[in-house]
């Protein structure tokens, strides 16, 4: 009897030691099919990925700018200082101030005031025109970050709007922009008047 006991035994062992190895060689059968399929979708995913960016500079926009950090991505608006062009994902908006991200942080770490409050009508639209010109000159020549919001007043009983042009700078500017930007002023109707 214990002879027929170790014989069943062993038999039952030896069947143990088959399946294990069965299914050794079927995990290695699904690894290697696992693998090649991995390999064979990162090649598609690179294809799908090439094509998709051939996709997308081929569908931008026209008449749309391209996003200064994707060039792959339509812009939605400009950087109220620096004023490229940025998509969605780029431009952020705080106080009706649309920014970039490197620009987000200046206008944060930063106390802003206005240097100008110019009254435009559709009369005389060009009378703040030297603020866009002097905040550009700013920007490109100095490196001094500004920003220009735009209030409007409607006049119903003259049947207009009124826009307040608004240069915005930072508060330790202040007292020298507000004296250069009359002098900026005073030299373009100078040049105006001598046209």
């Amino acid at each position: 009897m214990n002879q027929t006991l170790d014989t069943t035994l062993m038999i039952i062992i030896i069947l143990l030691l088959i399946l294990i190895i069965v299914l050794a060689v079927i995990a290695g059968l699904v690894l290697a099919n696992y693998l090649k399929a991995s390999k064979s979708d990162s090649n598609s995913t690179i294809q799908r990925n090439e094509k998709n960016k051939d996709k997308e500079l081929s569908t931008l926009d026209s008449g749309t700018g391209v996003c200064k950090n994707h060039e792959t991505r339509n812009s939605v608006g400009i950087c109220s200082i620096c004023e490229e062009e940025f998509c969605v994902d780029c431009l952020k908006q705080i106080d009706k101030v649309n920014l970039c991200p490197e620009h987000f942080n200046t206008f944060a770490d930063n106390i802003w005031t206005s240097i100008t409050n110019q009254r435009t009508t559709p009369d005389n639209p060009e009378d703040g025109v030297y603020i866009y010109n002097f905040k550009k000159f700013l920007w490109k020549e100095k490196g001094i970050p500004s920003y220009i919001l735009n209030d409007y007043k409607i006049q119903v009983e003259n049947d207009f709007i009124e826009t307040y042009v608004q240069l915005h700078v930072r508060e330790k500017d202040q007292e020298e922009l507000s004296k250069k930007i009359e002098r900026f002023k005073q030299e373009k109707e100078e040049t105006k008047d001598e046209q």
